[in-house]
């Protein structure tokens, strides 16, 4: 279905557009000539792999793709997207300087649940429309407050008895903090196009929450602090969240009520979402990028980075299932199995799917999924606030960066390792070249020749640095 979509909104976009005097030849990119010797300690993988002369680069043409980022749902598991984020912005800070940030390079930035709450804190404006957060004060965040959202107290085979009558936790400590660092933020204040899912119980629909929407739609501009509380309502553990917003647009005085839970009902992972949002917009939409792109010819111009929040990897018998009622299937050993089977699937199935996409379309380097198999026992759980647990969460994205880099077979749908990097850091660094080459190529594309020759200038005197 995401197939068709992609591919009518293709033809749509060829159709009305002059092909012959807007398309633009689309090549692989331009390599950069390769990093001068110096001691390979001090740099970066995607500078030794230009050394080597094997520096790979993804199809399409710099400055004339749509960048994606795509968070998962996984409450605290949310610290592992955010420390693969901390290293993706420190190899962005070397390229182009200290004071650059993850929503300086993305078009999109989607999330659900935990992820939408990341989201959020990445495309933040402070007072001077810089992103209040940095990187590495998401996972601070996360560090800092997961005993306060899920206390210690409330864990344990008591929570599991509580949450038979309601929510396991209280929602104050988390509203408390979301009021404290968004304020009255609304998405449309967004830095850079944000997506956040939810799920309306009222309406039995999902609700995708985006700065495009909102800046034409008042009942799509709520605040930053209400989305999240919605996006992470997670059953069994937050409550609802029902709030009201202002809808001019149907008429005047009128209002919207939204009944929201966890966006990991609709999309845990979110990024074939974000893909149709940024294409739909791009082609029938009022989307800021259809200048340097006018028109849309495929998966050569997007570059989509998709993050997990960590693969479950509860497995069961047939033969003990068997006999499981509804109880068991709620509620296992403090576990909820079939909540845990319906996410595993829906992140499979969206992996596999966007996959396919750019494999039959030949430009598979332009799209990169992480994700880490190493989630078990008490860290699979989405509220274990423990010190320990987080530690161990964090130790296990810094082992997740260095393990091979992989992607899904179109063919079968199993995980192959990747021909053109080896670690998942090495392709998180490359991906940052192209981030850096993206950006650089949309200067040249708006600038005057003297400006243009002092953005190419920079770009070589950053490859050979």
């Amino acid at each position: 279905m995401a197939q068709s979509l992609i591919k009518w909104l293709t033809s749509r976009s060829k159709s009305i557009s002059d092909s012959a005097a807007l398309r633009t030849e689309r090549g692989t990119g331009n390599r950069q000539s390769p990093a001068a010797a110096c001691d390979d300690s001090q740099l970066s993988p995607w500078m030794r792999l230009a050394a080597d002369g094997t520096l790979p680069q993804p199809e399409g043409t710099a400055g004339k793709r749509m960048t994606i980022l795509s968070i998962d749902g996984g409450g605290v598991r949310g610290v592992i997207p955010a420390v693969c984020l901390e290293y993706l912005e420190s190899e962005l800070q070397k390229i182009d300087g200290a004071e650059v940030r993850i929503a300086d390079y993305f078009d999109v930035i989607a999330g659900t649940s935990t992820g939408g709450i990341i989201s959020a804190m990445l495309t933040a404006p402070d007072a001077n429309k810089r992103p209040t957060f940095s990187a590495p004060q998401v996972t601070k965040f996360y560090l800092d407050n997961a005993t306060t959202i899920f206390p210690l107290s409330c864990s344990g085979s008591w929570s599991t008895v509580k949450s038979f009558f309601g929510p396991r936790y209280t929602v104050t400590p988390l509203k408390t903090l979301l009021v404290e660092n968004f304020k009255d933020l609304k998405i449309a204040d967004a830095l850079t196009d944000v997506l956040i899912t939810s799920f309306d119980v009222k309406a039995q629909q999902p609700v995708f929450f985006n700065k495009q929407v909102a800046l034409t739609l008042e009942r799509y501009n709520a605040t930053y602090a209400d989305v999240c509380l919605g996006t992470s309502a997670a059953p069994t553990f937050l409550p609802a969240h029902q709030f009201v917003v202002p809808d001019k647009d149907s008429g005047p005085g009128e209002t919207h009520e939204y009944n929201l839970i966890d966006g990991g009902i609709a999309a845990n992972n979110p990024t074939q979402v974000a893909i149709l949002h940024a294409v739909k917009d791009l082609i029938i939409g009022n989307c800021p990028h259809k200048a340097r792109i006018p028109c849309f010819e495929g998966y050569q111009d997007l570059l989509v980075l998709s993050l997990g929040t960590g693969d479950q990897t509860v497995s069961y018998d047939a033969k003990d299932l068997a006999d499981w009622g509804t109880l068991n299937w709620v509620l296992k050993d403090g576990k909820q199995p079939i909540i845990q089977m319906l996410f595993n699937s829906s992140a499979y199935l969206v992996d596999f799917d966007v996959a396919i996409g750019f494999q039959i379309n030949k430009v598979e380097k332009n799209y990169l999924r992480i994700e880490t198999k190493d989630i078990q026992g008490d860290m699979e759980r989405l509220d274990n606030s423990d010190p320990k647990n987080m530690q161990a969460l964090v130790d296990a994205a810094n082992k997740l960066l260095e393990q091979q880099a992989k992607y899904r077979n179109a063919v079968n749908g199993e995980l192959v390792e990747k021909d053109y990097v080896k670690t998942n850091k090495e392709a998180l660094s490359c991906f940052a070249k192209w981030l850096s080459d993206e950006k650089k190529g949309r200067q040249l594309g708006t600038s005057t020749p003297a400006q243009q020759d002092l953005v190419t200038r920079s770009t070589a005197a950053t490859t050979s640095a």
